[in-house]
């Protein structure tokens, strides 16, 4: 049962007005963590057991980004299996310089699997990029229409594959990941505006490409 006058005589036994109080809620919970600096918090607790002596700990961050971090790497090499190769040398490498994290692990360990994609996209410039999953029905209902399809996504690869990889890789986080613009220059470290002019620059290159392919 509530008893009414019970909060006002509380906070006026302390001194405080209701106007107060109300300044002193808000305040607090402005201080509140917010869930990226709670998630950086426990990200930095795990790496200080891992540089302590507890390696087997690392397990717990590669569990929890290797997904994220492989489809960026399967949406810029287009290949599961090169994905795969550079999680492995990324996690090494992340391993290896964890003594060297500065701010947030997710962005550190972003910039190192990006990175290697990148590499990778300047060795080997026959790329492929699937927006299909295997476990989708198809939307089209004949033969005819899933050729055109099957056309069309081809022709996008190859447009995509011809991007240079700064502008693949915003194009990718943006229109591929659903990455917001925000989220994208916390994980590049670099700004908002430029990443706005990759993804236009990009849109206009595959549209140009597109365009002389369907004259």
């Amino acid at each position: 049962m509530k008893y009414p006058g019970v909060a006002c005589s509380a906070t006026a036994g302390l001194g405080l007005s209701s106007a107060r109080v109300t300044h002193y809620t808000s305040v607090v919970k402005q201080t509140q963590p917010s869930p990226q600096q709670e998630q950086a918090d426990a990200d930095q607790a795990v790496i200080d057991r891992v540089l302590a002596g507890e390696r087997n700990a690392f397990g717990i961050l590669i569990q929890r980004y290797s997904d994220p971090l492989y489809r960026h790497a399967v949406g810029m090499t287009g290949s599961p299996d090169v994905a795969e190769d550079i999680l492995q040398v990324s996690f090494i490498k992340a391993y290896n310089h964890l003594s060297e994290v500065r701010g947030r692990f997710d962005a550190w360990v972003f910039r190192i699997v990006a990175n290697g994609c990148k590499d990778w996209l300047k060795n080997i410039r026959r790329t492929h990029l699937s927006y299909e999953e295997d476990d989708q029905p198809s939307g089209y209902e004949t033969p005819e229409e899933e050729l055109d399809r099957g056309e069309l996504r081809s022709d996008l690869d190859g447009a995509l594959s011809a991007l240079p990889a700064s502008l693949r890789e915003a194009f990718v986080m943006k229109h591929v990941e659903g990455r917001s613009y925000e989220e994208m220059a916390e994980l590049l470290d670099t700004t908002v505006g430029a990443l706005k002019m990759r993804v236009h620059r990009a849109r206009e290159a595959l549209q140009a490409l597109l365009e002389e392919r369907y004259q």
